[in-house]
């Protein structure tokens, strides 16, 4: 995919939501829902965490640092958003 600078946050839930589809075999809009009524908690296991994290990343072609912070991002999709959207940034400014 080519690279989309700076996406916003609901830009990379809308991403991680379908992933998340694909991988449950389930509609957007029916993960959609699970997640606002399970507070956006990511409803898979480890593995599937880090399938989603490398697709993401290949995605908006950017490196999530591995770091604590990450790690606790992967509970809430939100928040995984949130750093995704951050080391987007970073790349950004990053000379190339």
């Amino acid at each position: 995919m080519q690279r989309v600078a700076s996406p916003t946050v609901a830009e990379i839930v809308d991403v991680v939501v379908r992933l998340l589809a694909d991988e449950c075999g389930m509609s957007e809009a029916d993960v959609r829902d699970e997640l606002e009524e399970g507070g956006w908690e990511l409803p898979i296991d480890s593995l599937r965490i880090v399938e989603i994290l490398t697709r993401v990343e290949q995605d908006f072609d950017v490196e999530v640092p591995a770091d604590v912070d990450s790690a606790r991002s992967m509970r809430s999709v939100r928040a995984f958003a949130e750093v995704v959207r951050a080391a987007c940034t970073t790349s950004d400014r990053s000379p190339s």
